[in-house]
Order: C-alpha cells, then structure tokens, then sequence
C-alpha cells in the first residue's frame, strides 16, 4: 500500500504538464528550502569561525585559568606554590603574575594601561604571546634603547604604539599609583623602559591597553610583595573550569581562589551564542516562506485532483492513505530541497576553509580572510529543521484532502 502511496505522490508532484502552475509554485517552495538551508549553514558556520578566532586570541594572550589569593593578598611563596601545581596531571605549564593600572608616557603623549608582570622566561609555557611579537623580541631584561641607554624591556602592542609614535627602541615611562604604609594618599612611581617588542594580538583592546614588565619591575612599580598569582594552561582548555576548581582543592581550598578563561569572558561569549541563535531563527523563516509555499501547492493540488481523490477513495483508498500521499509530497520537496541546500553550504565552506577564496578588510578585522567552522551538530539540526518545517506544513492540506467525501468529490467533476 505504502508503494502505491508513493507512486500516487509523486505523480502529483510533477503534474500534468512539464511545468504546470502547480507544479511551478512545487518547485519555487524546493529552492527556498534549499536557499534557506544553505544560507543557514553558511551563516552558522561564519559565525563559529568568529567564535573560534576570538577564543584562540582570548586564550593565546591569557592563560587557561590562574590560581589567586581572596582579597587581594600577595603569594610570597610563588617557586614553591608553582612547583606543587605542576604535580597536577592536568597542568601543563605554570607562571607567577602581577597585574595593575598603570600609565606610559612618551614624547609628552600619556595614555592609561594595563600592566602585566610576567617571567618571560615561564610565560611561554602558558600564554602565546612570545609568538605575538610583530617588531623586535620577546625580552624584559636590560635592554639597550635607541640612545644607547639601558633600562628594564617593556612590550607593548600596535595598537600603542602606533598611537603615541612608539617603536622597538624606544625609552618610555611607566607611572603608577601605590598604597604605602604610614601614608593616607597614594605615592605616584615612576620608571623608564626600553621598549623591547612589539605585539600584535589582533585584539584591538588588548593592543591598545596591555603592557608586559618583568617580575621584578612589576614589584618595584606595583610595590608588590609576591606575586598576585600563577597563571596555568591544561592540557583541555574547554575543561579548564573544572581542571582549575580540582587543581584548588588539590592546594588545600582556602585561602586559594580560581578562576578560568570562560568565566572571564562569559559575557561575550554568552552574546556569541544569543547571536547564533537570532542567526538560526531569522534565516529559518526563509524556510517558513517556503513552507507557505508548500502549503498553498498542495491546496491547490487538492482543487484540481478533486475527482481522482474521489475515486481513489471510493476504490478503497483509506483516509489515512489519501492523507500520506500529501504529506509525502510535502516530505519529498523538503528532503529534496534540504539536501541539495545543506550539500551546497557545507560545499562552499569547505572551499573557503582550504582555499580562502573570500577576503576581509585587514585593517577592520582582527584576519584577512573570512572565516569559517562546519560543526556537525549545525549540520544536522538545520536538515532536520528544514524537513520537520515541511513535513508540518503538509499536516493541514493533507488532512483536508483525506476528510474529502468521494461522491461530492466526483458529483461536481
């Protein structure tokens, strides 16, 4: 029965005539099902491929998670706490930090930042930035400036330099406001830094706002008794969260405090998701017009093929039976359309992560050519989608068609 079914929906779908009205309106519902579907996977994928993009940078500049103290206290005895986090299976690297505001003076420009107090010789094991260095080296030792003079080694991003004029080279000055015992109001320091490198993350805020000091010169500016904590990277950066709490009970609990790369950046990457799903609802109203379609050729299918339902039924066909062969119409146009749509995307998106054949503005973004990131599950919920989408706009068509009575359908024939 079934077959027979089959047989019955498919000769009404390719109608009478090559290209009848009915038939023509079939056909425009299959290309915006296939529009729809492809238009989604490739929206999908561009915006996982910015996802990505901005986690990588997030997760080269900073570390996975770091190890703190609660309220702001120093960690004095940094070797040894350091040396016991490296015994965790998970952790792959380890490195003291300070980090305070701060501001840089050159050529009577001042600007405010960021100052980070790193051990250039440990950060490689957690952060990407020596691979970051656009212009000279990655270096916060004694470092000869232009004047042949030798200060303490800063980095400092594009985004800096190029706004107040600064270079490899260059002696800059480096302020900062510090608590000192005995005193009400902070005491202002100052140091001159030979810029050492340059860095370039791509991130236009950290460009503009990080600078990178040695340990000690983080001390002496920040007035630092220790350290402020040890940055780690894991071995799974998706796990790090858990990775980080196991690795504080591991130390004891109190008075440790964790904190991880996702609970940093939870707003912006909890947007990202908002977008892609503003993404995924606005574009599968293409595939609703579509359904529309679907819906308003199988209405009309139903008008003029009055007399052979009529007989069909009358023959012994079920209502149950005359109501699958509109929905196999429905079925057939979805799973036509979907599938060539979805094949199409995933196509195109292959071709633009082998070859990189679509180009972006380097100077507005952060990469120069366009990103993407095919995800399985993205691949699979907008076919399923685009098919359940259709097969429910044949729900009301069909039922119409299979509560028809045979002898007023063939009395007005």
């Amino acid at each position: 029965m079934a077959s027979m079914e089959w047989f019955v929906a498919l000769r009404y779908l390719r109608g009478k005539r090559k290209i009848g009205f009915i038939s023509l309106i079939t056909y425009i519902s299959a290309i915006g099902v296939c529009v729809g579907s492809f238009v989604l996977i490739v929206a999908l994928s561009i915006a996982n491929g910015f996802e990505k993009e901005v986690r990588d940078r997030i997760v080269g500049t900073f570390a996975h998670a770091s190890i703190l103290k609660y309220h702001g206290v120093p960690v004095e005895n940094y070797d040894s706490l350091r040396a016991e986090i490296l015994k965790h299976p998970h952790v792959t690297g380890a490195s003291p930090f300070i980090t305070g505001k701060g501001g840089v003076e050159h050529d009577r420009v001042q600007e405010g930042v960021v100052i980070n107090g790193i051990d250039d010789s440990l950060d490689k094991t957690v952060t990407d930035l020596s691979k970051s260095i656009k212009f000279g080296k990655f270096e916060l030792d004694s470092v000869v400036s232009l004047r042949e003079r030798k200060f303490p080694g800063i980095l400092i991003g594009t985004g800096l330099a190029n706004k107040m004029g600064i270079r490899e080279g260059s002696e800059i000055v480096l302020m900062s406001l510090v608590a000192v015992d005995g005193q009400d109001d902070p005491v202002a320091k100052m140091g001159r830094f030979t810029v050492s490198g340059v860095f370039e993350t791509g991130m236009y805020e950290y460009d503009l706002n990080l600078v990178y000091i040695s340990i000690k010169s983080a001390q002496t500016m920040l007035n630092y008794n220790g350290v402020e904590g040890i940055h780690i990277r894991t071995d799974d950066m998706f796990n790090a969260d858990k990775i980080v709490i196991d690795l504080r009970e591991y130390l004891g609990g109190y008075p440790y405090r964790s904190m991880d790369w996702q609970a940093q950046n939870k707003s912006l990457f909890q947007w990202m998701k908002l977008e892609k799903l503003i993404i995924f609802i606005v574009i599968s109203l293409i595939m609703v017009v579509a359904a529309f379609n679907i819906i308003s050729s199988l209405i009309m299918m139903i008008l003029e093929k009055r007399r052979e339902i009529g007989i069909l039924m009358s023959m012994g066909a079920r209502s149950g039976a005359v109501m699958r062969v509109f929905m196999f119409n429905g079925i057939v146009i979805g799973f036509i359309g979907s599938t060539i749509g979805v094949a199409l995307g995933v196509l195109l998106c292959f071709i633009q992560y082998k070859y990189h054949l679509i180009p972006i503005p380097g100077d507005l973004y952060f990469i120069n050519t366009l990103p993407v990131l095919l995800r399985p599950l993205d691949v699979i919920s907008v076919y399923i989608a685009a098919n359940v989408i259709c097969w429910v706009a044949t729900i009301y068509p069909a039922w119409r068609a299979s509560v028809l009575l045979p002898a007023e359908s063939i009395r007005y024939e």
